[in-house]
C-alpha cells in the first residue's frame, strides 16, 4: 500500500510483526515450539485465544539440560544439603526442617490453595443473576501454562520434562483449569494461580477444571477431567511443586496479552487522531516533518508520520502538500490533534520498553531456588542457589507504563471526541452531530460516555505498585503486585476500546456531514456561478462579468456563514446565510448601480433564499444521504479504512437520531427494517475491535509489506 512507502519505525513496526506472527501461528504457517529461549508475545496469544497447540522442543541438548538439572539436585540432597523448599519449610517458615520431601510438596500446594471460587463459577450457566466471576478468564489461564512451561524449560528448576509434558497436555487437551482471580501478591511468584495449575495435573479432586467452550462448556473436578482424557496424573518430585508455582509466569502472561491489546490501540489512536482532523476539517500542518526534526525523540517523529502516511489523500484537511494561507475561524488545530505527535510519542517509547522487558522475562527463570548445573571450582557437578527472581517487578514496571500510556492516549481520544460533537468546536459541523432538519440529540449520550469511561481510565492509572503490602511473617517485605497490575492493565486496555469504538463511531457521522457540508457549498457555488436566468445571483439583473465579481465576494462569506450557523439544524442555517450577503450586495450594488432599487434587492433575497433552501433539500436528510463510496474517496489512504470497515462491513449506517430509533418506529406503527440503538452500533464495533477482527484485515496489506 503507497501509506507505508515511507521508512517504517520502530512500534509500528512491532506492532505489525506481533499481528502478523499471531496470524501465521493461527493458519499454521508456523508452530509455537517451546524451548525455555523463544517463546514470544505472539505466542502467547495464539495459545491463549486462538488455540494453537504448543509442543515441547525435542532437542537432545535441552533434554539432557533438564535431566542433569534433576539429577544435580538429587546429589545435592544426598549430600545432606540445606535446601530451601524442598527440606525446609516455606517463607518465614523456612527455618523448619523435613526429611518428608515428597509430602512437602504436597504440603506447599495445600496451603496455597486458598483462593475463593464460588458455585457460580463452577456453574457459569446457572449464574443467570449476572454475578462477576472469581476466577481467571480461559485466555489468562491458557496463557500462563505456556508460560511458567516454558520458563521451566530452561533446566534451572530440577522438573522432570516429563511433569512439564503435563502442563502441555492440559493444552492440547482443553482442560482448564479454575483459578481465582484475586489472591497474589507476585512474589514470591504468583503461588496461588499456579497452586491450582498444579493441582490440576495432579488430579487433585477439589481443583476443578472447565472443558470445552460455549454452550458445550463442563465443568468437572482435575481428576474426572483427567480420566475422560486418559491422562495419568502427575506425582510431583523434591522440589517440583515450588519450582512449579514460584514464578512470575501468570503475571507476565497475562501482560503479554493486555500489552497485545494496547500495541493496536496505541496504533489505531493515531489513525483515530487523523480521521478526527478530517472531521474538523483540520490544518494539519502540524504533522509536517520539519517540526519534528527540531524534536527528535523517535516516538513523536514516529506519530507524526504515522498521521501523513494515515491521511495521504485526504480532501478534508488541509496543509499535508501546502499550507493554508486564506480564510477565517482557527489558523491551527486545538491541542488535541495539533499536539498529537507530542503527547503520544513519548508513550509509544514506553510500549516498546514495556515490550522488550516482558519477552525478557517469557524467557527467564524466575524460580526460586535455581539448580546451578556448571562444572564448580571445587570439582563438584552443580550448585543450589537461593534468589529472587520470582520477584516481578519487572512485569510491574512494563504494565504500570502500559497503563499510563493507554490513560493518556484515552484522554486524547476523549478530547477530540468532545470537540467533534460540541457545535462550538468542530468547525461547522451540527451540534450533537445531527444530520436531520428536525432537533435531535444524536451523539450527546456517547458525549457523557466518554466522560464516564475516562474518568475510571484515569483511576486506573495510578501505579499499583504504590500499594505494596508486606505480607507472610514479614517475609515478603516487598512484592511485586504484577498480577494485579496486569489485570488493572486489562481493565484500562477494555476501558481504551471502548473509548476508541465511540470515537470511531462518532467520526463516521461526523465525517459524512462534513462531505455532506461540502458537496452543498460545491453546489452552490455552481449555481451561484451560473450566469443563466437560472442561477443564484440572477435577479440582480448583472452583466456576465458583474455576475462573476459578486460571486467572487459572496462566496467567502456564503461559506464561512454556514458554517457559523451550526448551533441547530442545517434548515436553520438557510436564512443566516441570505442575512449574511444581503449586506455585501447593499454595498456592491450601491456602488455598481446607486438607483438599483429596493424591490429589486427583496426579489433577490426572496430568489437566492428560495435556491440555497431548495439546493439544500437536495442536499441533506432525508432527501439525500451521501453514499459511502463518495466519502470514501475524499478520505486519506488510512482513515477510509476504518471508515469502510463499520459502513460496509459492518454495515453500520448514518444515525439519524429519533428517525433511527427502534421504539419510536415501532411506536409510529414504522418497519423497524433492521434499525438498532446507538449503543447496539457502537457495541458492534467494539467487538470487532474486541476480537481483532477490524485491526487484522485493515492492517493485512501492512503485514505482507513488512513480511
Amino acid at each position: 500500500m503507497s501509506m507505508m512507502r515511507h521508512d517504517q519505525s520502530a512500534h509500528l513496526r512491532a506492532t505489525l510483526q506481533l499481528l502478523g506472527r499471531v496470524r501465521d501461528l493461527k493458519n499454521k504457517k508456523q508452530q509455537s515450539v517451546l524451548n525455555g529461549n523463544d517463546l514470544d508475545i505472539a505466542s502467547i496469544v495464539a495459545v491463549a485465544r486462538h488455540e494453537v497447540e504448543p509442543i515441547i522442543s525435542t532437542d537432545e541438548a535441552l533434554t539432557k539440560q533438564i535431566e542433569i538439572s534433576v539429577d544435580t539436585l538429587a546429589d545435592v540432597i544426598s549430600q545432606k544439603c540445606v535446601i530451601y523448599g524442598v527440606n525446609t519449610g516455606f517463607g518465614g517458615s523456612a527455618d523448619t526442617r523435613t526429611n518428608e520431601l515428597i509430602d512437602l510438596q504436597t504440603h506447599l500446594l495445600q496451603f496455597i490453595q486458598s483462593g475463593i471460587i464460588t458455585a457460580a463459577d463452577k456453574d457459569p450457566a446457572s449464574n443467570s443473576e449476572r454475578r462477576a466471576p472469581h476466577v481467571m478468564p480461559v485466555s489468562w489461564v491458557r496463557a500462563a501454562i505456556v508460560a511458567r512451561a516454558n520458563q521451566n524449560l530452561r533446566g534451572h528448576s530440577a522438573i522432570r520434562k516429563s511433569v512439564l509434558k503435563s502442563l502441555i497436555d492440559l493444552l492440547q487437551n482443553d482442560i482448564t483449569p479454575l483459578i481465582p482471580l484475586r489472591g497474589s501478591i507476585s512474589a514470591s511468584g504468583d503461588l496461588m494461580p499456579m497452586a491450582y495449575i498444579v493441582g490440576a495435573i495432579m488430579g487433585n479432586p477439589d481443583v476443578f477444571v472447565q472443558m470445552g467452550k460455549g454452550a458445550k462448556a463442563r465443568v468437572m473436578s482435575s481428576s474426572e477431567s483427567l480420566k475422560i482424557r486418559g491422562l495419568s496424573s502427575s506425582a510431583l518430585g523434591p522440589k517440583e511443586g515450588l519450582g512449579l508455582i514460584n514464578g512470575t509466569a501468570p503475571s507476565v502472561a497475562v501482560a503479554s496479552l493486555a500489552l497485545y491489546d494496547t500495541q493496536q490501540l496505541a496504533l489505531l489512536s493515531q489513525m483515530l487522531t487523523a480521521f478526527a482532523s478530517e472531521c474538523l476539517a483540520g490544518n494539519v500542518e502540524w504533522s509536517h516533518p520539519f517540526i519534528h526534526s527540531t524534536q527528535p525523540h523517535t516516538g513523536q517523529i514516529e506519530v507524526a508520520s504515522n498521521i501523513r502516511s494515515f491521511l495521504k489523500g485526504s480532501k478534508f484537511v488541509v496543509g499535508l502538500e501546502s499550507q493554508k494561507k486564506s480564510g477565517d475561524g482557527l489558523c491551527q488545530d486545538r491541542y488535541s490533534t495539533r499536539t498529537a505527535p507530542q503527547w503520544i510519542g513519548p508513550y509509544l517509547e514506553d510500549l516498546l520498553l514495556a515490550q522488550r522487558q516482558l519477552e525478557v522475562e517469557l524467557n527467564s527463570t524466575s524460580d526460586n531456588p535455581l539448580v546451578d548445573t556448571s562444572k564448580q571450582d571445587d570439582g563438584s557437578s552443580g550448585r543450589v542457589y537461593s534468589g529472587g527472581n520470582f520477584q516481578a517487578a519487572v512485569v510491574t514496571s512494563a504494565m504500570d507504563k502500559a497503563r499510563l500510556a493507554i490513560q493518556m492516549i484515552g484522554r486524547m481520544l476523549w478530547s477530540q471526541v468532545t470537540e467533534i460533537i460540541n457545535s462550538a468546536t468542530n468547525n461547522g459541523l451540527e451540534a450533537n452531530l445531527n444530520p436531520t432538519a428536525q432537533e435531535n440529540f444524536t451523539m450527546k449520550g456517547i458525549d457523557i460516555n466518554m466522560s464516564a469511561y475516562m474518568s475510571e481510565l484515569a483511576a486506573l492509572a495510578h501505579p499499583v505498585s504504590a500499594h505494596v503490602m508486606s505480607a507472610e511473617m514479614h517475609n515478603q517485605g516487598i512484592n511485586s503486585l504484577a498480577l494485579i497490575s496486569a489485570r488493572r492493565t486489562m481493565e484500562a486496555v477494555d476501558l481504551l476500546a471502548h473509548m476508541s469504538a465511540c470515537h470511531l463511531y462518532v467520526s463516521c457521522q461526523a465525517v459524512e456531514i462534513r462531505a455532506s457540508h461540502v458537496r452543498f457549498l460545491s453546489t452552490l457555488r455552481i449555481k451561484m456561478e451560473d450566469f443563466s436566468a437560472n442561477g443564484a445571483l440572477h435577479a440582480l439583473g448583472l452583466e456576465g462579468s458583474q455576475t462573476e465579481a459578486l460571486c467572487e465576494l459572496l462566496l467567502p462569506i456564503v461559506q464561512s456563514s454556514w458554517y457559523r450557523a451550526n448551533s441547530n439544524t442545517w434548515k436553520d442555517r438557510v436564512l443566516s446565510v441570505v442575512e449574511a450577503v444581503t449586506s455585501p450586495i447593499n454595498e456592491f450594488m450601491a456602488t455598481l448601480n446607486p438607483d438599483c432599487s429596493v424591490s429589486t434587492i427583496i426579489a433577490f433575497k426572496k430568489h437566492f433564499q428560495g435556491i440555497v433552501s431548495s439546493t439544500a433539500e437536495e442536499m441533506f436528510y432525508p432527501s439525500s444521504v451521501i453514499s459511502f463510496d463518495e466519502v470514501a474517496t475524499q478520505l486519506g489512504e488510512g482513515t477510509a479504512q476504518l471508515y469502510t470497515w463499520v459502513r460496509s462491513r459492518l454495515n453500520i449506517p448514518m444515525n439519524c437520531g429519533l428517525q433511527d430509533d427502534p421504539l419510536y418506529n415501532s411506536q409510529k406503527g414504522l418497519p423497524p427494517n433492521g434499525k438498532k440503538s446507538i449503543g447496539s452500533s457502537v457495541s458492534m464495533i467494539y467487538e470487532s475491535l474486541l476480537e481483532g477482527q477490524m485491526m487484522d484485515t485493515i492492517l493485512e496489506g501492512w503485514m505482507q509489506d513488512t513480511a
